[in-house]
């Protein structure tokens, strides 16, 4: 592999010109697999995470949760917890109203009609089984988990609304008093000439798609530890949160504190779950520690996380295509309805991300897109691993084989013909995003060839005529990366406070006295490897081997180079990290250079650096070790070059170069909303079992373009990890409500998520074509196969139970549901998943 910094022909608008880019040469580090730097302390017991932190006087806290999915809040009384002797803090709703201020709106509440006050807990009214009540913290656990029994409640029990539907009725039970109606926020965005391409339509091609509720479930729920220092005013907390810019801010708003210090030990999982409820809990816990003058932990236990920890969002769709008679597509849209749950700090969250894959891979002009918010008394909506893009892919992948099926041609030969070409990169969509680079015909074609598409299609003949349901999906989809901040002014041109735009990320990276390499990274490290990448990153420019480098752990916003204002969120490590990452080591490396091209009488521009050392050419080959220079930089003054600062330590604050047009949406409302354009050709093989339902993934293939991989382990496990969690998605893993608002999936076992027993292997190939805007070619990993999977299952069944004349339009696809629709073809999705569901209640 090669690279080099230089020139390339591109520009940020999609035109042939020149800009700044990072070209490929030899590489030493860069697409190898390197020994992991995280996996040693945690297979050998030594990773820390918060519930291993212990300090003294510390205090445990339960919090109390609303057994109703709605009701007001007429009294709650402490006294008895109060008196406890192991209790030593508690707070009320009434407290919490008084002594905290509300959070902030925030961009994906920039809709309301009414600003609409959300504190840390319920404060007059529930809105959703599980939502906090209150808090108390103890000596132990046990004591805070007994205590809890002596705060009483009196409420007065509300009519639920629970489905989407019967919360859109006028005459509906509101969630919301102050909105007037459950329909928290609508809008709509139009690309082209939408109602010209459906007057030129041959067809129009329909269809109506529902994707249920489901969460990542990361193996460690919420957590978090919080001290206060009465004398300084200063609160610091640990928490396993992914963006700590939410939980200052969350902090500075509901408190009102400036000092504020936030800690991110190692992380149990994230996947977008552990950024935005999260911060009412912190709150919680800062409250406690603030009363009690103690540190206080907080452990999320399973049926919390899964009542209260927030869902993705439900999603309803219905769709139109305008096309030719030879699949041609001219123009999209549909009209979306997102169930919100009860809240309304997330309330667009899932339809504004849409806007970052709104063409998928294909060549459509013309898109309008129209949405409604509408809350329930179900748990709040959060980012979650895609935020909305599995829905888009979903819509697409779907409509394509609809068009296929309305106009008699095979699903590939329609998919084909839409596809974007590789001549036509960067390609400009029409909403404003830019693809950097592609090849998505060459993915499709690999995905078959490797499949062996025509020897299945025979296989599935032979099946068919001995009474067997085997299935072929085949579906591609973008995964985007690097988020910009300004997208969502597209959505809220009338926002009163910017988002901000682009996006920025810091790294510091030190030759110590000793020669060896200290990085220190802006974002927190949610187990994807951050620590082992950014070394080989850092590594290959500085010419020594990634053992060599230490990065600092944990993050500490006292540290960090871009402090509180951090995030691990958004896809974005790929850009900013790397970015970030890069731009320090090529700065450390000129800095090292220089200093040795003085001590040795060398123009720096002739040195090299390999295995730490610094070397100049010619046959004396005079050199300097990393450790001799580093005892020069912070020890020797007089071998210092003029006005060469002393000491050997840069800091690099990256933003992306490429960002016009479109950083900032103007009347057109065109905007990138994000930077980079990974892709990916995905194909399953399923059988089902008419007997059961049951539906067993024979094989499933991805052709994957992340671009230039920097560690090929690390990217194979997060298409691995995605993968596992889209199929599992698709067949059965998903929330269930009873039609009294009560959450009946409290466990994993209920919630269905698959094992590792269930989850078919996963063949994986690599087509990276580099980025031309990002440091070595890299493009994002970490959503990409979550995006298209559920699609590709979809695909796939609806192939397999094609005889029997069903449609595939809704997920999850169970077992059961599966075997309703078998035993009666004509009832749709819906109706089946309602019956599996019904059938499942007590």
């Amino acid at each position: 592999m090669k690279w080099r910094i230089g020139k390339r022909a591109v520009r940020g608008d999609g035109q042939r010109g020149t800009s700044t880019s990072t070209e490929m040469a030899e590489t030493k580090y860069i697409g190898k697999s390197a020994r992991s730097k995280e996996a040693p302390r945690h297979v050998t017991g030594r990773g820390q995470f918060i519930d291993d932190l212990v300090f003294p006087g510390m205090l445990h806290a339960m919090v109390l949760r609303s057994p109703y999915p709605h009701a007001r809040i007429l009294s709650v009384d402490a006294r008895a917890a109060l008196e406890a002797r192991e209790v030593l803090a508690v707070i009320t709703p009434e407290e919490v109203k008084q002594r905290t201020n509300p959070f902030k709106p925030g961009r994906y509440a920039a809709g309301l009609r009414k600003p609409i006050p959300e504190y840390a807990c319920a404060v007059d009214k529930v809105r959703y089984m599980g939502e906090p009540v209150g808090a108390l913290a103890a000596r132990g656990r046990g004591a805070a988990e007994d205590a809890l029994d002596l705060i009483s409640v009196d409420y007065e029990a509300l009519p639920p609304v629970v489905e989407t539907s019967e919360a859109m009725r006028p005459d509906a039970p509101l969630v919301f008093e102050e909105l007037g109606s459950n329909v928290a926020w609508k809008g709509s965005l139009s690309y082209g000439d939408v109602e010209g391409a459906f007057r030129q339509a041959d067809k129009i091609v329909t269809e109506k798609l529902k994707i249920h509720r489901y969460s990542s479930t990361p193996l460690e729920p919420f957590a978090c530890i919080a001290s206060f220092d009465p004398a300084s005013k200063r609160l610091t907390v640990w928490v396993n949160a992914q963006v700590p810019e939410v939980i200052y801010d969350s902090l500075h708003e509901a408190l009102g504190l400036e000092d504020v210090r936030v800690i991110i030990p190692d992380i149990g999982g994230g996947f977008g779950q552990k950024i935005h409820l999260i911060r009412k809990y912190v709150v919680l816990t800062s409250l406690l520690a603030i009363k009690s003058q103690r540190p206080v932990k907080w452990i999320e236990d399973r049926t919390e996380h899964m009542m209260a920890a927030g869902h993705s969002c439900g999603q309803e769709f219905g769709v139109e295509a305008a096309v030719k008679e030879d699949g041609t597509v001219l123009g999209l849209r549909f009209k979306e309805i997102d169930d919100v749950g009860g809240s309304i700090s997330t309330l667009t969250i899932h339809f504004t991300n849409k806007l970052n894959n709104l063409s998928n891979t294909y060549k459509v002009k013309n898109i309008s897109m129209e949405g409604h918010s509408v809350v329930t008394n179900k748990c709040p909506v959060i980012p979650n691993r895609g935020i909305g893009k599995p829905g888009m892919c979903f819509i697409w992948e779907r409509i394509m084989d609809r068009i296929a099926e309305e106009l008699n041609l095979s699903p590939i030969e329609v998919r084909s013909i839409n596809l974007i070409q590789p001549s036509e990169m960067p390609y400009a969509t029409p909403s404003g995003n830019i693809y950097d680079s592609g090849d998505y015909p060459a993915l499709l074609k690999q995905a078959l060839d490797t499949i062996g598409y025509k020897k299945l299609r025979e296989e599935q003949r032979r099946e068919r005529e001995k009474g067997g349901l085997m299935g072929i999906g085949v579906v591609i989809g973008v995964e985007p990366g690097g988020r910009n901040a300004a997208r969502d002014m597209a959505i809220f041109p009338e926002m009163k406070e910017s988002p901000g735009a682009g996006g920025v990320n810091g790294a510091t990276v030190k030759l110590e006295k000793n020669g060896t390499i200290a990085l220190f990274l802006g974002s927190p490290n949610c187990g994807q490897a951050h620590e082992t990448t950014t070394a080989q990153v850092a590594a290959e420019i500085l010419g020594i081997a990634p053992e060599h480098i230490t990065v600092s752990t944990p993050f500490d916003s006292d540290l960090a180079p871009w402090g509180v204002a951090a995030a691990n969120s958004g896809n974005n490590f790929h850009l900013y990290d790397i970015g970030a990452v890069h731009g320090a080591a090529l700065k450390l490396r000129e800095k090292t250079l220089r200093l040795a091209g003085h001590v040795l009488n060398v123009d720096p521009a002739h040195l090299t650096i390999e295995n730490g050392t610094v070397a100049a050419p010619g046959a004396a080959r005079k050199k300097l070790t990393f450790a001799e220079l580093g005892r020069i930089a912070y020890g020797n003054q007089s071998l210092m070059p003029e006005g060469l600062e002393a000491g050997l330590q840069t800091t690099y604050y990256y933003t992306f170069p490429h960002g016009e047009p479109n950083l900032v949406p103007g009347p057109d409302r065109k905007v990138r909303a994000q930077f980079t354009f990974s892709a990916a050709a995905h194909a399953a093989v399923v059988k089902v079992d008419r007997e059961t339902g049951k539906v067993h993934v024979l094989r499933y293939l991805i052709v994957s373009d992340n671009g230039t991989i920097i560690n090929p382990e690390v990217i194979d496990g997060q298409i691995y990890g995605s993968t596992a969690h889209g199929i599992s998605i698709a067949l059965g893993e998903g929330f269930i409500y009873n039609s009294e608002g009560q959450l009946l999936t409290l466990t994993l076992t209920d919630y269905g998520k698959s094992s590792t027993l269930e989850t078919p292997d996963i063949e994986i190939v690599h087509h990276p074509v580099p980025s031309p805007f990002t440091s070595f070619g890299q493009k994002a990993a970490g959503e990409g196969a979550a995006i298209p999977s559920p699609a590709a299952i979809a695909s796939a069944v609806e192939d397999a139970l094609r005889p029997l004349g069903i449609k595939v339009r809704e997920l999850p696809l169970s077992a059961e549901v599966v075997w309703r629709l078998i035993q009666k073809p004509s009832v749709d999705l819906e109706r089946a998943w309602t019956a599996a569901s019904s059938a499942r209640r007590p």
